[in-house]
């Protein structure tokens, strides 16, 4: 989860966003309920949109309660009080995705990169170990894809598509849940996605994946010796990113999914188009807080 899939706030009806802050504020506490405080530092906006994701999918119009939050008292939230299958599912896929991220940078990252994830790691292995009671499924779909996209990287392929499948294919299997042969909408929606947010973070990370010499596609794709893009090359992205969205707009409105249908639609067309536009600009955009 990187955090490139948010709302475009200005854009929604106060009702809209605070119905989105009320699935964050959830999602938060869903964590820390489940796995322990420490988890709550695993929360992102991409994954606040999964949540919205699961909820639409199943019809569940979420009904908010006011609370507190519990590290900030002086804030108000709201909480939702009818989705607790459903977060209990989008929490382990957080953990999950969480762990294999913690096992990939073991090997993949700098040395204080590597101490930090050591520091990590019983965490996250303890996370993994409660979510995978319930959860091997969606662990397998992780794992493979993990294994996959190692492959790619050691093929050092530099074709955007074959770069992304492996991302784009277990988001989509993690989208249509226990049903991907029966909602293929779904399934390509979260595929696009997936894809989307591969791409977006190939080209966020392309200072640090020159100057430490990680496998970057546009690296391989574009022959680069600078972070620095021309026009043609940023055209291309721009092209390659639209056509993710574009996909990811039309097999969500082919999915069925109802509810929270104004709150998808804004990420969908709105926010990711924000998220794009600012990485190609080399803004910083790893903020969490709302």
């Amino acid at each position: 989860m990187f955090g490139y899939v948010r709302v475009d706030k200005g854009e929604l009806k106060v009702r809209e966003y605070e119905a989105y802050c009320g699935l964050y504020c959830s999602l938060c506490r869903a964590l820390s309920k489940r796995y322990g405080v420490l988890s709550r530092l695993l929360l992102s906006y991409d994954s606040t949109f999964l949540a919205m994701v699961r909820l639409s999918k199943d019809g569940v119009l979420p009904n908010f309660r006011p609370g507190r939050c519990p590290f900030n008292p002086a804030k108000r939230c709201n909480y939702c009080t009818n989705a607790d299958a459903q977060f209990d599912d989008i929490c382990a896929v957080v953990v999950l995705m969480f762990y294999y991220k913690v096992k990939d940078d073991l090997s993949d990252e700098s040395f204080f990169r590597r101490l930090l994830m050591l520091l990590l790691l019983p965490f996250a292995s303890l996370w993994r170990k409660k979510a995978l009671r319930r959860y091997s499924m969606i662990d397998r779909i992780i794992s493979d894809s993990v294994v996959l996209q190692a492959k790619t990287e050691t093929e050092k392929s530099d074709s955007f598509d074959r770069a992304a499948h492996a991302s784009a294919d277990a988001l989509g299997k993690i989208f249509a849940f226990e049903e991907p042969d029966e909602n293929r909408a779904l399934y390509r929606f979260g595929y696009a996605v997936g894809r989307w947010v591969y791409l977006t973070d190939a080209a966020d990370d392309l200072k640090k994946d020159l100057k430490r010499g990680g496998y970057n596609v546009y690296i391989l794709a574009f022959q680069l010796q600078s972070s620095e893009l021309n026009d043609d090359q940023k055209e291309q992205i721009l092209e390659t990113l639209n056509a993710s969205e574009g996909m990811a707009l039309e097999a969500f409105q082919q999915s069925g999914c109802e509810y929270m249908r104004p709150i998808i639609e804004n990420v969908l067309t709105q926010g990711m188009n924000q998220i794009k536009e600012r990485v190609l600009k080399g803004e910083n955009i790893h903020a969490r807080s709302l």
